[in-house]
């Protein structure tokens, strides 16, 4: 494989212009709170990406950020600088790409679906190369990280089951498995490891244990639910949603289950991660049209 630093010069020619797009607040109940947020509240940058975009990991401590994009037939990984918005590399991947996510430690994960088969592929980030590919019971549909870097939590399932598969990012590994809800959407880890929060596409929100697969609560925070994201403190959720075809994001309280504030999200957002200091919100749009990065306060 062509290594990543011999791809950034020929990489950056693949970028689209940029197109930043309207943000709404929801309305009603909590949202009413928010009134007047899509006119007050904007992007403190926007990162122009490519069209077709899937998925992004989370930021690193050199301000870089991978992101997954393509069509059914060809996609590829990119690597951004998050000061300059350069594009600093590509690397082609598995056309059932799905997902990407990478640990501190600099270890990409990119979880593949297809049918009725699914892999988790391990890459080296200075050099590109696969390292491992760890074989799933299904096709994968998101992946994420723990937050001590150790663990790939992979988010995947069939027609009549879905289970999240926790790997090893050292070892390359299985640790173990654990049910959710069949039609779950995206996930989040808690800050100990012990419990995995599970979202719906109705927008209801389960805590379920790592050991044993137990739901400890449930809880409903309204409209149609696509990602997760939880703050490095673990008090907060982030909740990408749509109410009335406007995309908002609503931030839960764990501590009472409950919506304190809802925050505008740019249309077509496809997925939510927030900064290691919890200031700042990175929503991944992407539609077959175009791509982009954006940043909010949190």
């Amino acid at each position: 494989m062509v290594s990543l630093k011999a791809r950034r010069s020929a990489g950056a020619l693949t970028v689209l212009l940029v197109s930043v797009l309207p943000l709404m607040a929801c309305s009603g109940g909590a949202g009413a709170r928010s009134a007047g947020l899509a006119s007050v509240i904007h992007p403190q940058r926007v990162i122009a990406a490519p069209k077709g975009l899937l998925s992004a990991a989370g930021a690193q401590p050199n301000a870089t950020i991978w992101a997954l994009a393509g069509t059914a037939k060809v996609k590829a990984l990119y690597e951004f600088d998050l000061v300059s918005g350069r594009l600093l590399g590509s690397v082609p991947v598995s056309s059932v790409a799905r997902s990407v996510a990478e640990s501190p430690t600099g270890l990409i994960g990119v979880a593949l679906g297809a049918g009725n088969a699914g892999a988790l592929e391990l890459l080296n980030s200075n050099t590109a190369a696969v390292t491992r590919t760890v074989p799933l019971g299904a096709p994968a549909r998101e992946l994420v990280t723990g937050s001590n870097g150790a663990t790939f939590y992979v988010l995947d399932g069939t027609a009549s089951s879905s289970s999240v598969t926790i790997v090893s990012a050292v070892h390359g590994q299985v640790e173990g498995t654990v049910p959710v809800p069949l039609d779950t959407v995206s996930i989040a880890p808690d800050t100990q490891g012990t419990a995995l929060y599970a979202l719906q596409p109705g927008g209801r929100v389960s805590e379920i244990t790592v050991a044993g697969g137990k739901v400890t609560t449930s809880f409903s925070v309204g409209g149609s639910g696509r990602s997760l994201a939880l703050s490095p403190d673990g008090s907060k959720l982030y909740v990408l949603k749509n109410v009335s075809a406007a995309d908002n994001v609503a931030v839960v309280d764990l501590a009472t289950e409950s919506v304190h504030k809802v925050l505008p999200a740019a249309s077509n957002c496809r997925q939510l991660l927030v900064s290691a200091n919890g200031d700042q919100l990175y929503q991944v749009v992407g539609t077959a049209g175009y791509g982009n990065i954006q940043v909010f306060p949190s």
